[in-house]
Formats: C-alpha cells, sequence, structure tokens
C-alpha cells in the first residue's frame, strides 16, 4: 500500500517543487526538517528559500545547511560582496588571523608592520625575544638616542645609575676615570657630579658611555616601565624581527590588536580572505546569517 501524503505536506512539496511521487519514495517518512536539509544539499534553491523564511535557530541553520563543513561556510563567505565579507572578519578569534597571516610572504609582513602602533610592534618583539635578548640587539646608535630623548626623563636615568649593580657600577666609574676603581677616593660624589650636569651636558655625556652600561640602564627602565621601549622607533623592531624566519615570526603576531590583524588579512586576495574567514565559529556564523544576511544562503551552491 502505497504512503499517502497529507494535504500540508502536498503543499510542501508544491511549494520545493518536488514532485508528490519523489515525494512518497523519498521522504515518505523524512520530517520537514530532514526533507529541506537533504533538498538544500543538492542545491534545491526552493528549499534555501523556504528554509531562510522559516528558521531563525542558529542551531537549525547550523544542521540543514551544515555549516559545520568549512567548505560550506567557504562557498557562502565567497558569495558575499566584499563589505559583507569583510563584516565576518571580526568574529574570528585573533589565532584565526594570525593564522591568515601565513598568506603573506616575509616583505609584505615586515612592511605591514613598519605602520602599526609602536605600543603594539614592541608587544610582537617582546613575544618574539625575551627582554634581555631585545635590548642585546639594539644597535648603538640607537642606544645614544635612547638617552638623549626627552621622552625619557632625566631623574629618571639618575634613579637607575644609583641602582645599578655594584660590579656594573664599578664599571661605569672606572670607564669615567680610566682609573681601577680602587684609586677613587669619592665614587658617590663622581656620580653626583655627572648627574647634577645641565640637562643636555648630562644626556650627552650618556650618550657616549660604554654600551654596555647603556644597556643595563636601559633594561632596568624598561623592566620598570615597558612603555619606555617605545622610545626606539618601528624601523629598528623591524629589522629584529627580521631576523627571524617567517614561521618564527608570525605566532608573535598574536600580541597585535584584533583591529590591526584585521586590517592585515582584510587586504588578502578574495579567495585567501574566503579561506581564513570560513574559520569562524559556526554558531556565531549562523548567528551572523540570521542577523540580516540569508539572501546569501541563495546565492551559494551547498555540498
Amino acid at each position: 500500500m502505497a504512503i499517502v501524503i497529507d494535504a500540508n505536506m502536498a503543499l510542501f512539496a508544491e511549494r520545493l517543487h518536488i514532485s508528490s511521487s519523489r515525494m512518497t519514495q523519498e521522504y515518505g517518512l523524512k520530517t520537514i526538517d530532514e526533507i529541506i536539509e537533504a533538498e538544500a544539499a543538492q542545491g534545491n534553491t526552493f528549499a534555501v528559500q523556504y528554509a531562510r523564511e522559516m528558521f531563525n535557530s542558529p542551531e537549525k541553520l547550523v544542521k540543514i545547511f551544515r555549516l559545520t563543513d568549512v567548505e560550506n561556510k567557504f562557498v557562502l563567505i565567497q558569495s558575499m560582496d566584499p563589505k559583507t565579507r569583510s563584516e565576518v572578519l571580526p568574529l574570528l578569534e585573533k589565532e584565526d588571523l594570525v593564522m591568515g597571516l601565513y598568506f603573506f610572504n616575509q616583505e609584505s609582513l615586515l612592511k605591514m608592520l613598519m605602520e602599526v602602533d609602536t605600543e603594539e610592534l614592541v608587544n610582537v618583539v617582546l613575544d618574539a625575544f625575551p627582554p634581555e635578548e631585545l635590548i642585546s640587539l639594539i644597535p648603538e646608535e640607537d642606544l645614544a638616542k635612547f638617552f638623549m630623548s626627552k621622552d625619557v626623563d632625566k631623574f629618571i636615568i639618575v634613579d637607575e645609575i644609583n641602582n645599578l649593580p655594584p660590579d656594573i657600577k664599578q664599571k661605569f666609574i672606572e670607564g669615567i676615570t680610566g682609573q681601577p676603581y680602587g684609586n677613587i677616593e669619592d665614587p658617590q660624589g663622581l656620580i653626583d657630579s655627572i648627574t647634577s650636569l645641565p640637562e643636555d651636558k648630562f644626556r650627552k655625556f650618556m650618550s657616549q658611555i660604554d654600551p654596555d652600561i647603556q644597556r643595563q640602564l636601559i633594561f632596568q627602565i624598561t623592566n620598570k616601565d615597558q612603555q619606555y621601549f617605545q622610545v626606539f622607533g618601528n624601523n629598528m623592531y623591524v629589522d629584529m624581527l627580521s631576523t627571524l624566519m617567517k614561521n618564527d615570526m608570525v605566532p608573535s603576531m598574536i600580541a597585535l590588536e584584533p583591529e590591526t590583524l584585521i586590517n592585515m588579512v582584510s587586504v588578502l586576495p578574495e579567495d585567501l580572505l574566503s579561506t581564513v574567514a570560513a574559520q569562524v565559529d559556526t554558531k556565531d556564523f549562523a548567528q551572523f546569517l540570521i542577523e540580516g544576511h540569508l539572501d546569501f544562503l541563495e546565492k551559494a551552491w551547498m555540498i
């Protein structure tokens, strides 16, 4: 005995352009949700249209259109206009945005890093290098510029001179006098005479001392407040990062702000940008579609 579909199911079948015979043979015992899922998977645009009108649950959208499949998300995102596609990127986790940076060559990444805020770039470099190593990589001309910079208060430098470890302070005094430390009658008096110099003369003097002493002072100053790393410009930090292989550099870019990562990834070609955007969390993406973007379900073919 043949299965007979009721009037409601007949109307449903008509709406989806499914013949009565196929409806009974293939879907006689299926629920509406199951039928829509099967038809949408076969590319039945009428099923897609019906689903977008009837379902406003992210969970149902995920199931019907198999959005757990990254390829399906890719197809949908690829069908979007550039503006809508760019609106998917803020939904991604930072780790997914960083993965998108691997599509760039290192030269392109370094050029983009030249344009980011120095504060963010410092965070990247500190993620790539321990502070001690970072300071050891600073060129001598940049060491000198640090002490000439008005962004570093003279009295901060003075405090750290007085806080130098005994062996470093001894080396500092010997470097100034050219004599063994034991021959100096009043070491602290000598230091006081240097720190009491007029600011311009003090800075010039400090810019010319032993680079090892300069590095120690910078280490002490930045150890107390890392914002002083911003005294150095982007050029120096990008040069440091250029010594790394791309695969060693990119993970440290997790220290960039999400907005910066989005701006960088946004310049990828359309297909690569869609590949990155397709890593979006499935439920977040379904909610995004529900909130005004369901029309793209009709434009994309579904596997």
